[in-house]
């Protein structure tokens, strides 16, 4: 997986083991490697990708899944407007862009969008589905997964991250 430097350096601040990564700037590394040269400290040791980190970027194309097309072209954006417009018990027309629910959903968004997770999240909705129409029970809730409110939008789990101010970060680490 190719990793944003800011969530390195964040990781290396707070003291996770951040070798052997794969980034998509190499800047921002050397900027904190520089310092760490300054005061004799460990430096970050990540690169940029090549070909090999590519496999992951290369296998997420939906294209390659197999699922029905309805959901490979399915607006995530619009999928999850409509369930915070049904969590808050609203009408579409009376929703206000502005609430905290979804400021959390476009944030997370932005994160799921720029670890090209996008269809990830496509094809959680149509297994969620099947579960559904196959009476399978999903879980309550396990791990870091929770911290996502996308997820409980999806009913991958039953946590509302948002209520018990549950940080996204700690799922997307």
């Amino acid at each position: 997986m190719i990793l944003n430097s800011q969530d390195i350096v964040e990781g290396w601040l707070s003291g996770y083991d951040v070798d052997n990564l794969v980034t998509d700037d190499i800047n921002e590394i050397n900027i904190y490697n520089n310092w760490c040269t300054n005061y004799d400290m460990p430096k970050i040791n990540a690169k940029l990708p090549d070909e090999s980190d590519n496999i992951v970027s290369k296998n997420t194309s939906v294209d390659n899944w197999n699922m029905p097309n309805e959901y490979k072209i399915l607006d995530i954006e619009q999928y999850l407007y409509t369930k915070v417009c049904e969590e808050l018990q609203m009408a579409p027309s009376d929703f206000v862009n502005n609430s905290s629910k979804w400021i959390r959903v476009e944030e997370e968004l932005d994160l799921f969008t720029q670890r090209s997770m996008i269809p990830v999240l496509k094809f959680l909705v149509y297994l969620v589905d099947i579960c559904e129409e196959n009476d399978v029970v999903l879980g309550v809730g396990r791990g870091s997964s929770v911290a996502s409110y996308v997820l409980y939008l999806l009913g991958i789990h039953h946590i509302d991250s948002i209520k018990y101010n549950l940080n996204i970060k700690e799922f997307l680490k």
